[in-house]
């Protein structure tokens, strides 16, 4: 079996998972040892017959990781470290839920029954909240207005 046959076989295998952008699948085959024009072959072939694309993988990553409670702003930090470029995420901002759905989604699973009215608690859940990318801002009109609905 030659080099690129192995190649294409392990960046096949990836994609068979689960999507990968061109950025990740190009480090996986280098950690691997392939060279640089065997990947850049292999990924142009896999793009070429539709097996990876960068589209895809942002549109079901934007899904997966709103599904899990996480802003936009975060989400397109991630998206950028994942190699994706600037120009398509514009594109596809229409693709986000609101962050205030998102957190308002998350905040009722998580404070669940908690107090909120003792402060150690909001602080707590406004860390959490600050961790997974949403802003001060949201994080309060989310809280006030559990807060409201407790009352």
């Amino acid at each position: 079996m030659s080099e690129y046959d192995k190649c294409l076989a392990s960046a096949q295998k990836s994609l068979a998972m689960r999507e990968h952008s061109s950025y990740q699948i190009k480090n996986k085959l280098a950690n691997k040892g392939f060279n640089t024009e065997t990947i850049s072959n292999v990924v142009k072939e896999l793009k070429d017959a539709g097996f990876q694309s960068d589209q895809r993988y942002l549109s079901e990553y934007i899904r997966y990781r709103q599904s899990q409670g996480h802003s936009k702003k975060k989400i397109i930090y991630e998206l950028k470290s994942n190699g994706i470029d600037t120009e398509l995420i514009s594109e596809n901002l229409s693709k986000f839920i609101d962050d205030y759905e998102i957190l308002s989604n998350l905040a009722l699973n998580k404070v669940n029954k908690q107090d909120l009215k003792d402060e150690k608690v909001i602080i707590k859940f406004m860390n959490h909240f600050k961790s997974r990318g949403f802003d001060n801002n949201i994080i309060l009109k989310v809280i006030n207005n559990m807060k409201n609905y407790e009352n």
